[in-house]
């Protein structure tokens, strides 16, 4: 019993992302608890390069964040740069504004805020060597400034 109860703690639930519908803005206001599961769940597992249910995860995030008319979300040069257009890292980054954003409503129309935030969210993913995402000279040198308490600077 106790192998059956261990191994079902682990069974990953995730929602069947095709079916839900982004046309409308009620559509993406409904689907908002979805977004977040799929951010949540793309920011507490470690990577895994081919693994299904993050793929889907990641394509339904960036659907919701280009259909949604209640957040607004950019990539400028600062995040990009470090995060030196790499699929992996950009879709962490993408992930961790769409949590911020949704957690934090009442802040989600600072793009700074959102941008420092989701930025700590990635380093403090790639900091944990259990998420296998290497951390780049870029991501390191971030990494410093936001341990020394200067992260916003150095974006």
């Amino acid at each position: 019993m106790l192998a059956i109860v261990f191994n079902s703690s682990f069974a990953q639930s995730t929602t069947d992302y095709d079916n839900v519908k982004l046309a409308t803005a009620a559509d993406c206001k409904a689907a908002d608890p979805i977004a977040l599961e799929a951010s949540t769940y793309l920011l507490s597992m470690p990577f895994e390069k081919d693994n299904v249910v993050r793929l889907k995860s990641l394509a339904f995030i960036i659907q919701w964040m280009s259909a949604t008319p209640d957040y607004h979300f950019t990539l400028d040069e600062s995040v990009v740069k470090p995060l030196k257009s790499n699929d992996e890292y950009l879709g962490l980054y993408m992930a961790a504004m769409t949590k911020y954003s949704l957690e934090n409503k009442e802040s989600a129309n600072d793009l700074n805020l959102v941008k420092v935030n989701a930025m700590t969210a990635v380093l403090n993913y790639c900091e944990n060597e259990a998420n296998n995402m290497k951390m780049t000279k870029p991501l390191k040198k971030l990494s410093e400034a936001k341990a020394n308490g200067e992260l916003e600077k150095s974006l």
